[in-house]
């Protein structure tokens, strides 16, 4: 068996502590009682120090276990679910259930009524909290779930106000009193918890709910920063003086995204720096706040690094950088390159580049501390993890051939909420199938392809079978197909694209059909790649669905006329 390991420490020891200790009350985090950890970008005045996070964890946690019986029966059972976009009180929701016993269920803030609805029912979900944006779509989808608007939390963090209060007004959330965390130090039950829910879109088109544990969550935590301590370590070795650079870094990707839990909610107070909040991504903004906020790291997907290395506005944005990362869609060395030369003085490769998934809770890989790449590859492994690169036999192959990446690590899932067969499909031999086909070239590892039928716009998840078994509800569809076609001016960005047999040639229009997913789907999943209306959908003699073909066929298409845009 050939297995790929950290070249120099193939393991660690990790911290036998849960996350909540681990960030709050440890020597192992950096924050200190009067570190500013979050701040918001609209109105600089509104911050929140390590000491007012533990405080209102500690009274969110109180709220939620005696007037929602949150936690009441034991841990890890009750699901509560939340949907918001960035606010500087989400940290505290996030640490205050967990802190009362409950698993927190993070929703995306794109999600329609139905999708939001079948989130809180797969969780049994009987709590929802929600930001000021998403009133509307939280109270419709607790209604048709059987909850009350007692039961749907409203979270406010304007300045002065700050509130977690029921719809109905009868309930405030953050009490008067505290409730202190369970300190947990038992390796097995620190693996076998379970205090967060991701939901990641699979090849059934149904979003399946990943499950990480305190294990999970400090091991991520814990190994990514382990690079960055040593290298500080052997310079003060060495007698040289450290720089000191204060951490701020911009919150502007989802917070249901593995990347803004870990960048923005709880790595921070491991790493003692600041989050700057935007409520929502903008471009005008985003830039307004590099330059007033002086950010000084930087995680963000290739798309935007795309716009920042064609945007004449970038200019002295990120003068004050001091590293940077990119995921969630491969990229290539050559957008690499050039959004570098957008970056800081422009004269090093500063972009690492990380892959992993909600089921690795994040980064697997990453760019070592004070070394550089530029070539496209994926960074080296992190400690504790094992990775293959099988072929379709799950045999080994041999460097330089293409195969599926297997994972091996604590940073890996337990599995799926309430889904065991979707779990069993996921591990072979106890390693996790990632679905992404990769190689090793000259002692670096490449993302080649995804595996999983999944597409991926602007890092965000599309699965083709939920929008396949959207369009089959039409009725004046007969069949539809689903394929990705690249955008020309993204190219870590699949737009869908869709083969549709009508039931009466020429009623149908490109038009109606994606009115008809419009209305029935987050924006991220609109029919962007266009609509081909076609006599028959190719199969094979089982009748499966033949993709490949399809996807040539929209190469094709695409080839003879202009690529589909963002």
């Amino acid at each position: 068996m050939r297995i790929y390991r950290h070249p120099t420490q193939p393991t660690v020891q990790l911290p036998q502590l849960d996350l909540l200790t681990l960030l709050l009350d440890s020597e192992h985090s950096l924050a200190q009682d009067d570190t500013i950890l979050h701040q918001e970008a609209a109105n600089p005045d509104n911050k929140l120090t390590k000491a007012e996070l533990r405080d209102l964890v500690q009274r969110i946690a109180h709220g939620l276990r005696y007037k929602y019986g949150i936690g009441a029966k034991g841990s890890n059972k009750d699901v509560v679910t939340v949907i918001s976009y960035g606010q500087i009180l989400v940290p505290a929701v996030y640490l205050g259930v967990v802190a009362a016993g409950g698993v927190y269920s993070a929703a995306s803030p794109s999600s329609t009524v139905a999708e939001l609805q079948r989130q809180v029912e797969i969780g049994n979900s009987r709590l929802l909290i929600c930001g000021a944006d998403h009133v509307d779509v939280a109270s419709s989808a607790a209604q048709r779930s059987g909850l009350t608007e007692s039961d749907v939390l409203l979270l406010d963090s304007t300045w002065q106000r700050w509130e977690l209060q029921s719809l109905d007004g009868k309930v405030n959330a953050i009490s008067d009193e505290r409730l202190q965390w369970q300190t947990i130090t038992d390796p097995k039950e620190l693996a076998e918890s379970l205090i967060t829910i991701l939901w990641s879109s699979g090849t059934t088109g149904l979003p399946k709910g990943v499950m990480l544990s305190h294990l999970n969550l400090v091991a991520e935590i814990y190994i990514t920063s382990l690079s960055g301590r040593q290298w500080a370590e052997r310079e003060l070795a060495k007698g040289n003086e450290l720089p000191i650079v204060e951490i701020r870094t911009l919150a502007h990707l989802p917070i249901s995204h593995i990347a803004g839990l870990l960048s923005y909610i709880v790595g921070p107070i491991y790493a003692g720096g600041t989050v700057v909040w935007m409520r929502k991504y903008n471009w005008p903004d985003f830039l307004k706040n590099l330059h007033q906020y002086t950010i000084t790291t930087l995680y963000t997907v290739p798309s935007i690094f795309l716009r920042i290395a064609k945007s004449p506005e970038v200019t002295d944005h990120f003068k004050h950088l001091i590293g940077a990362a990119t995921g969630a869609a491969p990229m290539d060395g050559e957008l690499q390159r050039a959004a570098n030369a957008k970056l800081s003085s422009g004269k090093e490769a500063m972009i690492g580049q990380t892959w992993g998934l909600s089921e690795t809770t994040g980064a697997i890989t990453a760019m070592p501390k004070g070394q550089t790449d530029d070539t496209g590859s994926i960074s080296p492994l992190l400690p504790s993890v094992e990775l293959r690169i099988v072929d379709e036999e799950y045999s080994d192959v041999e460097p330089g051939q293409e195969g599926e990446m297997l994972v091996r690590s604590p940073l890996v899932t337990k599995g799926y909420y309430d889904n065991p067969q979707a779990t069993k499909e996921a591990f072979h031999d106890g390693w996790f199938c990632t679905g992404d086909v990769g190689v090793l070239r000259d002692g670096k590892f490449y993302i080649v392809d995804r595996k999983k039928e999944l597409l991926k716009y602007k890092g965000l998840q599309v699965a083709p079978a939920e929008l396949e078994n959207l369009l089959f509800t039409h009725p004046g569809i007969r069949e539809a197909a689903i394929v990705g076609v690249p955008a020309s001016d993204d190219p870590g960005t699949d737009l869908p694209r869709a083969y549709v047999v009508p039931v009466e040639a020429g009623v149908l229009s490109e038009k109606e059909v994606k009115a008809w997913v419009a209305e029935r789907v987050a924006s991220h999943k609109q029919l962007r790649g266009g609509v081909v209306f076609v006599d028959e959908i190719p199969k094979n003699a089982i009748g499966k669905l033949l993709r490949r073909d399809l996807r040539e066929r929209a190469k094709r298409e695409i080839g003879a006329g202009v690529k589909a845009k963002l």
